[in-house]
């Protein structure tokens, strides 16, 4: 059993004190028996230190020398590998690599880029001493002696279920954006081969109010502008919905977009249908965000056109729309909360708003917050511009009060 470090003192020092009865002077031995008790208390700490690194069963730790010869083997070494200590001591690392990677020369390139770089990290397939595979993330680390490099650790953690859902996920990924452009394709085709059915209809329909409408029964008559009217609604929501699914596509896309001249632009092109009433814009300075032209430019579109469209019969209506610039932490998808600068574009108008409980609700496809006679529509213009703000990592949120007005604030990441 070791001694504690008292122990060794008081026994060097009790001999001294025997040896200064006999005529020697040990004042200088105070200094040793202390050294030794350091060094006591040192050995320790190495022994600790050294039965920790023995102990760690998740992670193989190992020692190397200059030449990547093992030293050193830890029970997670053993577990993750398969070697016991006795059989691995003074093998060369290159072992546990693939037959591949060995004649490529990774260990080698490893080894180099610790010596040059003082680490070096990689992850890869490894071979266990049953010739099975796991996924292996490791780091190998210079150990120096002053100028002089003694040897390296290095660090493996088995990361193969990992890998695994990862290669699912990515797989699952390919094959949702396979299917993605597959739906896009057949919501095309679909709408394209439903709108020329649609257009007949309405045309035989119209026709036949037209030229027979005087000696049809009022009833037959009704019947008919009702089916004129219905095919109209329908091509209008087969025209939204490929509207919707054009803003699914994103990738190669993206420009720098000057909102304030589209802005500026869909300003005068309301403007002159508004009669008395108005749509004010302040705007300040540059306002440019990277995105896709024609989606903001319909992202804007849609929200003046919703103001427009649900503004109150008896006053004059006014649409404010403001842009500033202020740094927030946004949700832009579940799980992600990012901090960053944001232009911040609100639309405010005093039409005939929506109850505050709505402002989550007004985005959901085919929602109606109002009777189709009263307010026409399909419910899904709200839809796009979500759908677009999201592509854009961006979000928009409404609020209202019912017979005040609505505000619709868009976050648009700056450019």
């Amino acid at each position: 059993m070791n001694e504690s470090p008292d122990q060794g003192r008081n026994e060097i020092k009790q001999s001294l004190r025997t040896e200064k009865q006999d005529g020697v002077d040990i004042s200088r031995f105070d200094h040793v028996a202390e050294l030794k008790a350091k060094i006591e208390e040192l050995q320790r700490s190495e022994e600790r230190y050294h039965k920790m690194i023995e102990e760690v069963e998740d992670y193989a730790i190992l020692l190397l020398d200059r030449d990547g010869f093992i030293q050193n083997w830890n029970k997670g070494a053993e577990k993750i590998k398969g070697y016991t200590e006795k059989e691995i001591i003074g093998e060369n690392f290159r072992i546990f690599y693939l037959p591949e990677d060995r004649e490529n020369k990774l260990p080698e390139q490893l080894i180099e880029e610790a010596v040059s770089k003082g680490k070096a990290v990689h992850e890869g397939w490894r071979l266990r001493k049953d010739g099975s595979r796991f996924w292996g993330s490791i780091v190998i680390t210079a150990l120096h002696s002053q100028d002089q490099i003694l040897g390296f650790s290095k660090v493996t953690r088995d990361l193969t279920e990992l890998k695994a859902a990862t290669d699912q996920i990515k797989d699952y990924a390919s094959e949702l954006e396979f299917q993605n452009k597959e739906l896009q394709q057949f919501s095309y085709a679909a709408a394209h081969d439903l709108k020329e059915p649609l257009r007949k209809i309405q045309f035989y329909n119209s026709s036949i109010l037209q030229n027979a409408g005087e000696i049809l029964p009022e009833k037959e008559k009704t019947y008919l502008q009702s089916s004129v009217n219905a095919a109209i609604r329908m091509s209008g929501l087969i025209d939204d919905l490929l509207k919707y699914s054009e803003t699914s596509s994103v990738a190669g896309k993206f420009q720098p977009v000057d909102v304030i001249a589209i802005l500026n632009e869909l300003k005068d092109f309301y403007q002159d249908s508004l009669g008395d009433d108005e749509i004010k814009m302040e705007l300040g300075g540059r306002l440019e965000v990277w995105g896709i032209p024609f989606q903001i430019r319909q992202l804007f579109e849609n929200l003046l056109g919703n103001a427009i469209k649900y503004r109150q019969k008896d006053r004059p209506l006014i649409i404010r729309v403001s842009a500033s610039k202020e740094v927030k932490r946004l949700r832009t998808e579940p799980g992600q909360n990012i901090i960053k600068s944001y232009f911040k574009i609100a639309v405010v108008d005093n039409g005939i708003g929506f109850e505050s409980e709505s402002g989550l609700k007004v985005f959901e496809l085919f929602l109606r917050l109002h009777g189709r006679h009263e307010y026409p529509g399909t419910g899904v213009g709200l839809a796009i511009c979500k759908r677009i703000v999201q592509n854009h990592k961006g979000t928009i949120e409404a609020s209202g009060k019912a017979g005040e007005g609505a505000t619709f604030t868009v976050y648009l990441p700056c450019n």
